[in-house]
Parts: structure tokens; sequence; C-alpha cells
């Protein structure tokens, strides 16, 4: 059987109180690039996406955070198959800003390499800026968004028969 999705991933919206938004610096050395996203990345093994959202921006930026909603589900067809990303809404409820480490790689291959909110016109000026929706799209999303219904549910699974 294949798999549905060959990875699944979380990236997180962070502001503060100074409606920044929170993005990490990836610079990937043997590639020759540097680009900057939104705190995240995929699940492990039987991990909710919801629990890998408040885990992964607590291993980037030291920050503990409870997450607020799903904003966004994006697929997207790449050369290693397809992805899926769940984009939360998360506010900081502890911890101080610092740079973290990607616990997939070890200290000499490490690919963060900053931490830093921006405001919504130093994103539009960044060359490199993963999701693109982050330098419009969000912004309207946010200015809308009002706390309504649930639609993120996370509910343990005795499959069929069971």
């Amino acid at each position: 059987m294949e798999h549905l999705f060959s990875h699944i991933g979380v990236r997180v919206f962070i502001m503060d109180s100074r409606n920044r938004l929170l993005l990490v610096r990836h610079t990937v050395t043997n590639e020759g690039t540097e680009f900057w996203i939104l705190p995240g990345g995929g699940l492990e093994e039987n991990e909710y996406s919801w629990d890998a959202a408040i885990r992964e921006v607590k291993e980037e930026t030291n920050l503990d955070i409870s997450v607020i909603d799903l904003l966004y589900t994006l697929e997207e067809k790449t050369k290693c198959g397809l992805r899926c990303t769940n984009y939360f809404l998360g506010e900081m409820i502890g911890g101080q800003l610092n740079l973290g480490q990607d616990p997939e790689f070890d200290e000499d291959n490490q690919v963060l390499s900053d931490v830093r909110y921006f405001t919504k016109e130093e994103i539009q000026n960044l060359n490199k800026v993963y999701p693109e929706m982050i330098k419009d799209e969000f912004w309207y999303t946010i200015e809308d968004y009002i706390p309504r219904y649930k639609i993120w549910r996370k509910r343990p699974s005795k499959g069929f028969g069971e």
C-alpha cells in the first residue's frame, strides 16, 4: 500500500504584542540557499499535528505556545511527493525567544540560523519567504479572524470494528 502523503507537517503563525510575525531563517549551506519560514516541521510517529506544532516551536525558538486554531491546510505536489501542511495560529505563553536546534541534524549541519519577529512591511521586502502567503494573504486573514467554531479535532481512533 502506498502512503497518501510523503510528508505531513505543521507551521505556526505567532504574533507578538507589536503585531509582528515570528519567522526562522534556514540556511542550507550545501545548496547555497537561505530563506525565512514560519516555525514548524514534520510530525513524529503517532503525533497529532496540534502537538507537533507546540513541539516544533519549542525546538526552534525556545518559546512555549498554545495553539489557538487551524487557519489553513495546504497540499502541494513536490519533487519528493505530495506534502500536506497544517498552518496553525498560536500564541506565546512562556519561554524566552532564542534560536533553537533541529534535532534531525547534528550540530555541524544545523539549518536554523536566525529567529526574529518581522512587521508586514519587513516581510514584504524579504527576498525569499515561505509560504508566500505571509507576504499578503495571511495579513488579510488575521485582520478578519474571529474565533468561531473549531474546525480541527484530535481524538483517538479505535479503527474499524473495534
